[in-house]
């Protein structure tokens, strides 16, 4: 069986696909975001359930339905998976547009019967300028033994002003937000947002996740050593009020 826990199998998933993208699709058509760009290039400890990209004009709907598609069904991804006990059983494109496009898959790991979900998703709303190309965290790759895996993405100045966005703007304030800004600015970023009403947005959610909500949405996705470090109240409105002081004075 799989010896992985079912959050890691999710991510050495997510980095086979990433893998062959790179193979497959020029550096400059698409960027990592998100999650995963935090986790893959700047040491979160934070999984992710999904895996999010950006791409741009060059790689409009049709090209990329058909890149992905032959991506999924080739042997090469086939024969990784296997290796590794684990097949995709259940696999779609629920969501097709200009604008974004999604997978959403099943995973089925040898000796279980229980499915590990997640999706890609591609979104065609423009890209930032600010991309790097280079190799995966080698200690995470080697915690899967994988060979080096290389990836455009978001670069951390670029990643901390989309976090500043997401967080002012989403429907609904996602603790995470707020956990991968801290993260962010402890490596040193500055705010540089020159838009202080979408700046006092994201202060002000900040504010109102409560402790029970990030610990539902973010601490179970962090390993067993930092769940137990980061299960405190107190912990958690320390973090929240770094966030909403950079938050007050940016760069």
């Amino acid at each position: 069986m799989n010896s992985y826990s079912p959050k890691a199998t999710v991510e050495l998933f997510h980095l086979l696909l990433l893998d062959l993208l790179g193979r497959k699709a020029d550096r400059k058509l698409y960027a990592l975001k998100g999650g995963c760009n935090l986790r893959f290039f700047l040491k979160s400890i934070r999984y992710s359930e999904d895996m999010d990209i950006d791409v741009g004009p060059g790689l409009p709907k049709d090209k990329l339905a058909d890149l992905v598609e032959r991506m999924l069904a080739s042997k090469t991804l086939a024969d990784l998976l296997a290796v590794r006990r684990l097949r995709i059983v259940e696999r779609s494109a629920p969501k097709q547009t200009d604008t974004t496009q999604r997978w959403k898959f099943g995973l089925e790991r040898e000796g279980s019967s229980v499915l590990l979900r997640t999706k890609i998703e591609f979104s065609r709303r423009g890209m930032d300028a600010e991309t790097a190309f280079g190799p995966v965290d080698p200690q995470l790759v080697r915690t899967y033994e994988l060979a080096p895996v290389l990836a455009n993405h978001y670069a951390p100045q670029a990643a901390l002003e989309q976090k500043i966005r997401a967080l002012a703007t989403r429907r609904e304030v996602q603790a995470r937000d707020v956990f991968d800004l801290d993260l962010l600015l402890n490596s040193g970023i500055a705010p540089k947002s020159t838009d202080a009403e979408l700046r006092r947005k994201a202060r002000d959610n900040a504010l109102s996740v409560g402790f029970d909500t990030f610990k539902a949405q973010v601490v179970s996705f962090l390993d067993p050593d930092h769940q137990n470090q980061y299960d405190s109240p107190d912990l958690w409105d320390e973090l929240v009020l770094r966030v909403v002081a950079a938050l007050e004075n940016p760069a």
